[in-house]
């Protein structure tokens, strides 16, 4: 139940500060859950080097991680598309 909560509690707050950033020229808000997505594969692959019982830590932290910025994409890319002017 916790790792859904922690998934619930990231995906809310790379929403919001993708929408923070909405207005940017660029597409801000599209970057944002991308950077969060390198990060994510980042930690994955360093938790395979650190081992033990910390690793497997920080492999739930990271697939966490992963699966909120890959919804997170989705939703923002889905308000872009409806927000079209």
């Amino acid at each position: 139940m916790e790792f859904w909560f922690m998934i619930i509690i990231f995906t809310a707050l790379i929403i919001g500060i993708s929408l923070f950033f909405k207005n940017k020229k660029p597409p801000v808000m599209y970057l944002i859950p991308s950077a969060f997505t390198a990060v994510s594969i980042v930690l994955l692959i360093a938790s395979f080097i650190i081992g033990g019982f910390s690793g497997m830590g920080m492999i739930v932290f990271s697939i966490g991680l992963l699966i909120s910025s890959a919804a997170t994409l989705i939703v923002v890319s889905f308000y872009g598309f409806l927000k079209c002017e």
